[in-house]
């Protein structure tokens, strides 16, 4: 399921799902709004919607390929990946389509970028010094500051709740591990120690621990750990390959796909419960703001779409209805 060695830092869209789901729970989920990318004007252009799929706006309007949006903590802006200048680099733009900023420039492709809990900062990971690092970048652009300094493969960034460390995956010591860094560089540390590959961290906003994939059971399973390495724990017990899992934005819950279906996983490894059979899943899951749906991409109607599942009465909406590709939904956070 996934690939052993050399990390595809690149594609690092944990990233995304550790934003959304560290929403601050709100009372009113019908005025927030999701972000997403769609090919329904011939390229890939970044669009928002409203949670019902009204009120659709089309946000770029580029001929290079723009996609991966990540709301900003604030709700106010959204960061993302395009190509325009001929390989992926980091922009953001304001929700109503103004204030576009260039945050990179490089010759490298930067990867998909995880805002900072105050909305200051963002951290990526990019090839622009010839192997895969982590990087910070100040939501104006100024103060780029490489993070990591090795020559293995480092990826897949994810912030503490407090902002003060990231955690990410290297492979510095053979094979893919969980470590900490603080956002000064400061004070390394490796959480896991296991010839298997463990990927894919993600920070709770809530308890302070880490959830990530492990295959050190043969299959890939969902794990936590504490952010200081203690209280392994194995979450998932159904004999199928788990990947990507989300917090749910009070802690409490894990959500993730298995076998193309969602699941859901409370922390402490209860009632893991299949949400709904052939969705088709595809890619990433995004919490609502409360907690009471989740959205995704499937292609059970034959081309990728985004569609809302109700947690609570598994109600299903399809929210885009265009014969394109929709991808990479982001559930606007309403603090």
């Amino acid at each position: 399921m996934y690939r052993k060695g050399k990390l595809n830092v690149l594609i690092g869209w944990l990233t995304l799902l550790a934003i959304a789901s560290g929403c601050t729970p709100i009372n009113s989920p019908t005025l927030s709004r999701i972000a997403f990318a769609s090919e329904r004007d011939g390229n890939y252009e970044i669009y928002i919607m409203n949670a019902d799929g009204s009120g659709l706006e089309r946000l770029t309007n580029n001929s290079a390929v723009d996609r991966f949006p990540v709301w900003s903590p604030d709700g106010k802006k959204i960061a993302f990946l395009s190509k325009r200048d001929g390989n992926y680099e980091i922009y953001i733009i304001n929700a109503d389509g103004s204030g576009l900023l260039r945050l990179t420039n490089n010759s490298a492709d930067d990867g998909v970028p995880v805002w900072s809990p105050d909305g200051q900062r963002l951290a990526f990971a990019s090839y622009q010094d010839g192997n895969g690092e982590i990087y910070l970048i100040n939501a104006d652009g100024s103060g780029l500051v490489k993070l990591t300094n090795d020559p293995a493969e480092d990826g897949f960034p994810t912030w503490s709740p407090d902002g003060k460390q990231i955690a990410f995956v290297s492979e510095r010591d053979g094979n893919s591990e969980i470590y900490i860094i603080n956002v000064d560089g400061s004070s390394l540390k490796r959480l896991t120690n296991h010839p298997a590959d463990d990927s894919f961290p993600t920070w709770s906003p809530a308890n302070g621990k880490i959830a990530f994939i492990s295959d050190r059971d043969g299959k890939y399973a969902i794990y936590t750990l504490n952010g200081d390495g203690s209280g392994l724990t194995k979450l998932t017990k159904i004999s199928t390959e788990d990947g990507l899992p989300i917090w749910s934005p009070d802690g409490k819950q894990i959500a993730f796909n298995s076998k193309r279906d969602i699941y859901l996983v409370n922390v402490d490894g209860t009632k893991e419960i299949n949400l709904g059979k052939d969705l088709a899943v595809g890619g990433t899951l995004t919490w609502s703001p409360d907690g009471s749906r989740i959205a995704f991409v499937s292609a059970r109607n034959g081309n990728p779409s985004i569609y809302s599942l109700t947690v609570k009465d598994l109600s299903l909406i399809r929210l885009t209805n265009h014969p394109s590709n929709n991808r990479d939904p982001n559930w606007q956070p309403l603090p």
